[in-house]
């Protein structure tokens, strides 16, 4: 079958080239791997690290990065989840159709996120404009979510607003594209048709994994438990802090806790780890993807923990847990969702979320392991992710279903 080439365009907010979040960048090296043209529309100003990497007096900056064609879009910039996070969203919709406006190609198909939904209706506006098919890229449920974890009122006007947005983008979206596999049923309650959604995961680029995935089992003690990821409303850090003191007391010597990353829940961690006296803990700031698969080799086991919240009732779909698997170690996951990505791999434990005295017991299950036995664990995880989230196989699913969405003609 051959296929004349797609102009994709990829609208983001937060995720950057070879930047902390990398779903559409992953994908987006796929797409241009198979021969598509893309142009990745994202926010010169990280949602991560605040930095920003325009000067005040440009724009936006048009870039190649690994044959991708970079729009860094100059929008407000902002900290925590109040007014300034607002007119960031605001600002990144503005920006996004006037750099459309002024681009001379025309895409095939146009991508846009729900996180923001700003950027989405952005993004959708675009396709209209071009006449070209518009992708729903739904990676949270905004503005349930927002609800949930408690950051908005269900009587807002602002949840109006973005309720009426959410249902307006699953009615004008050729495609819904979910990340979340348990999608179909909202979809259809906000007068969406649920035909049109496509689950399509998150994924791991393994090749970054090439040399970085050996494991001995952990033959020397303490055992390194390793946390990699944000410290947001959604993820349940402060109990791992509280595991780390009870494995203090009844396994001293035995456990190391490293916790890696930033978000509004950081500070209250170290604090607590203070408070406790915890000499076996270390918290470090996020580091870059594409560091992740070195930093995980001083790992024996790598935790994943979100909060005992309804925003997972559509599924749960955790980028960390793709990189954990590929670097082949156990996995213990704290949650409670319709997909359980311990049970579904086989090669972790997985326990009910907040209960610091649970999770220690999951850590005691590993350490009571030989060595043997938790790099077999690892190696399952390994080949769960090899055959069903590696990158090339994902990146030739996200190909197929930009194909058959878009104008173009199949010979």
């Amino acid at each position: 079958m051959i296929v004349v080439s797609l102009n994709i365009w990829y609208f983001s907010a937060h995720d950057q080239p070879r930047g902390l979040s990398s779903r559409t960048y992953d994908y987006s090296l796929e797409l241009v791997k198979r021969g598509h043209k893309v142009t990745f529309f994202t926010n010169s100003f990280c949602h991560w690290s605040h930095l920003d990497i325009l000067e005040q007096s440009e724009k936006w900056r048009i870039e190649n990065i690994d044959g991708i064609r970079i729009v860094w879009l100059k929008t407000i910039p902002y900290s925590g989840n109040g007014l300034g996070r607002g007119l960031n969203m605001l600002s990144n919709a503005l920006r996004c159709l006037q750099v459309a406006s002024v681009l001379s190609d025309v895409p095939d198909v146009v991508l846009g996120p729900s996180v923001p939904l700003g950027t989405g209706w952005a993004a959708a506006r675009i396709a209209k404009r071009k006449n070209a098919p518009f992708v729903f890229e739904v990676r949270d449920v905004w503005p349930a979510i927002l609800v949930d974890d408690g950051g908005l009122s269900k009587w807002s006007p602002i949840y109006f607003a973005f309720r009426h947005l959410e249902k307006q983008l699953y009615r004008q979206a050729s495609v819904i594209s979910s990340t979340l596999p348990y999608l179909c049923d909202h979809v259809a309650e906000s007068g969406g048709d649920p035909v049109k959604v496509h689950w399509t995961p998150n994924g791991v680029s393994l090749n970054r994994f090439t040399g970085k995935d050996t494991y001995d089992g952990g033959k020397n003690m303490p055992l390194t438990v390793m946390y990699v990821g944000g410290f947001g409303q959604a993820h349940d850090v402060i109990t791992l802090v509280r595991a780390a003191n009870i494995l203090n007391k009844r396994q001293r010597g035995k456990f190391k806790f490293i916790m890696i990353g930033d978000g509004v829940k950081k500070q209250e961690c170290v604090d607590e780890s203070k408070k406790l006296g915890l000499t076996n803990i270390e918290f470090r700031d996020s580091v870059p993807k594409s560091e992740v698969p070195n930093v995980q080799m001083e790992s024996d086991i790598l935790v994943a923990c979100v909060t005992q919240s309804d925003s997972y009732r559509f599924g749960l779909n955790l980028n960390k847990i793709y990189d954990y698997y590929g670097s082949s170690r156990p996995v213990v996951f704290s949650g409670t969702a319709p997909n359980d990505p311990a049970k579904e791999s086989g090669s972790g434990i997985s326990v009910d979320p907040e209960k610091p005295d649970l999770l220690a017991n999951a850590f005691e299950e590993l350490l009571a392991m030989t060595p043997s036995q938790r790099k077999r664990m690892g190696e399952i995880g390994r080949q769960h992710v090899e055959s069903k989230y590696n990158m090339n196989f994902l990146g030739e699913k996200m190909e197929q279903l930009l194909i058959n969405t878009s104008n173009i003609n199949v010979i």
